[in-house]
């Protein structure tokens, strides 16, 4: 009997990778019915470590994710099926993982952490109904675009996460578009042919979103996407919802992890993917396992910082020292001489109360505020600008706007006006945050800092143990909704205290208790000092106690987040180069 000729699967590409014994090997696949001819070819051998290898381990980690049957929104991967609902607040938010694979000094490192996805249970559409029941005869598309434009959405059918670009009111599902081969179908046929999924209501007009910006791809022309609003979910807070304070703490207790429940989450996360017969496959078909446990790493408790204000020294106890902030004249305190308060109708006496309590605050901190010229303005940016063409001088130092509401339209167009037109330091305060009871103190105190650091004042200084160091701070504005320009923010300290900053500002224009405290990652990318690994870290550590918004230790040199704030400011109100003669003060807290 002749022998049976071994029938062999076909070799994988990873076992072609592993072998490594063939020069070239080809296999046949099919595209659309339609024979496909892939070559392989051994070109050259890679580390580990190399760019190209850490690519496809992250495309090889995520495709095992969804072996777990987890659904990737945006970058992560969310378990809906572990989902907690909230119906008294209409929202649920999927438990889901950030992953990573990158390479540190004990060889490949899987970097994990717990994330949430909050969504919704209201649609776009909901969104829209309810706008137009209460416009009651204002113009309820315009209301509508307000709301929708600019905010994510998620379909659900296909977890993709959308940016809402445009409503199309002469739209609707019933509308048509060619298809990729030719033919002509409806949005309700298409839903339904593709998903599955049955569209109601069809006298409801289409989001358009214009897909996702990216510079490297400015010049290639985007392919709109149209949406149904009825099947978009939308995600994330509105404004009203971060304000309702017991919601909030709901939703915190399933957000908000301490160490040991976080370490609990992901040790199951691991061993979900140890228990996965999917999952072990894949890795068994690239000689990859995955360790037992978490990376063990040697850490240091830095000393603390001593905080140096007026002629007191203290130490951050609790990385907290607000309260000293208060009690001890600064270290450089700027008088308040000629300012003005603006207010709308009905506000004087608030308005008069700030400003009793400002001159009731500062004389501890070595402040004098004389009385304020007060002037009262119709809450629209013509009213307000006008009575600051009217009533500021050369001579005025800061302009305080007491604003009834968080108009976007009047703050911008307030700061555009004092820090372009009319260079003012200037302070916006809403009439809320001065409402709240029991902290009238509290908040003027905080008040009169930020005033005295927008003034060209310090408030307290470390020793940093550098002589003649500039420090610089960078960050990047990206203004998402006009696609045209991103801002970045530029911040040097010019005194060896690191209390007074200059920028400038680069526009760059293109065609299109509880919880875990979140580590910074830092990477020393050139040094001719040759500072050692502790200097780094100390003078790091110092830097971030150089905030003057907060009498507290931030995540980041302080530097940095000054840069932050001037380009956030920039893109998000001002548009325009501020002017030159604010640029030695923070007037952009």
């Amino acid at each position: 009997m002749p022998p049976v000729p071994r029938t062999d699967p076909p070799l994988s590409f990873a076992d072609l990778v592993r072998r490594g014994t063939a020069a070239k090997k080809e296999v046949v696949s099919k595209l659309k019915n339609e024979p496909v001819k892939i070559t392989f070819e051994l070109s050259r051998e890679l580390q580990t470590t190399s760019p190209d290898c850490l690519r496809y381990y992250n495309i090889l980690f995520r495709r095992m994710l969804q072996k777990m049957d987890l659904d990737q929104i945006g970058r992560n991967y969310y378990n809906k099926n572990k989902k907690t609902e909230f119906n008294e607040y209409r929202l649920e938010i999927w438990p889901g993982y950030v992953t990573s694979i990158l390479p540190y000094e004990t060889g490949l490192t899987l970097c994990a952490d717990v994330s949430h996805k909050l969504l919704r249970m209201e649609t776009a559409y909901d969104l829209i109904s309810h706008t137009r029941e209460k416009a009651r005869g204002e113009d309820a598309k315009e209301k509508i675009l307000r709301k929708l434009v600019g905010s994510s959405v998620l379909t659900k059918y296909n977890n993709r996460t959308y940016r809402v670009d445009d409503i199309i009111w002469e739209m609707s599902p019933s509308s048509t578009f060619t298809k990729s081969d030719g033919s002509e179908i409806s949005f309700v046929d298409y839903y339904k042919e593709r998903y599955g999924t049955v569209v109601t209501t069809l006298n409801q007009p289409l989001l358009i979103t214009k897909g996702k910006w990216k510079k490297s791809r400015q010049d290639t022309p985007h392919q709109p996407i149209m949406l149904v609003p009825e099947l978009c979910h939308l995600t994330g807070l509105t404004d009203d919802m971060r304000k309702d304070s017991r919601m909030m703490g709901d939703l915190s207790t399933h957000t908000r992890m301490d160490p040991d429940r976080r370490q609990h989450k992901l040790l199951t996360f691991m061993d979900s993917l140890r228990k996965n017969n999917a999952v072990q496959k894949e890795l068994r078909d690239w000689n990859l396992e995955l360790e037992e446990g978490f990376l063990s790493l040697s850490g240091r408790t830095l000393q603390d910082v001593r905080i140096r204000q007026g002629r007191r020294v203290f130490d951050n106890h609790k990385a907290d020292w607000s309260r000293n902030t208060r009690e001890v004249p600064l270290l450089r305190a700027v008088s308040l001489d000629h300012w003005l308060i603006v207010y709308t109708k009905g506000n004087y006496e608030t308005a008069l109360t700030l400003q009793q309590n400002l001159q009731r605050v500062t004389p501890r901190m070595g402040i004098t505020v004389r009385n304020a010229k007060l002037l009262e303005a119709a809450d629209t940016v013509q009213s307000y600008i006008r009575t600051l063409e009217k009533h500021a001088s050369q001579k005025t130092q800061m302009v305080l706007c007491l604003l009834p509401t968080d108009n976007k339209e009047i703050y911008d167009g307030i700061k555009r006006y004092l820090c372009i037109n009319y260079p003012i330091p200037s302070q916006c305060v809403l009439k809320r945050t001065l409402d709240r009871p029991k902290t009238p103190v509290t908040i003027a105190t905080k008040i009169a800092l930020q005033m005295n650091c927008k003034l060209g004042g310090a408030l307290w200084k470390v020793d940093i143990g550098l002589q003649n160091a500039m420090f610089i701070g960078i960050d990047c504005f990206h203004d998402i909704e006009r696609r045209r320009k991103s801002v970045a923010g530029f911040v040097a300290s010019i005194d060896p205290d690191l209390t007074r900053y200059d920028f400038f500002i680069v526009s760059q224009s293109v065609r299109e208790g509880t919880g875990t405290v979140t580590p910074t990652h830092y990477n020393v990318i050139h040094d001719t000092l040759y500072l050692s690994p502790d200097a780094v870290q100390g003078l790091t550590y110092r830097l971030c106690h150089m905030y003057y918004n907060f009498s507290g230790i931030i995540r980041v040199p302080a530097p940095c987040h000054y840069a932050h704030k001037l380009a956030y400011l920039v893109g998000q109100s001002l548009h325009q180069q501020p002017h030159g003669s604010l640029s030695k003060s923070l007037f952009y807290l």
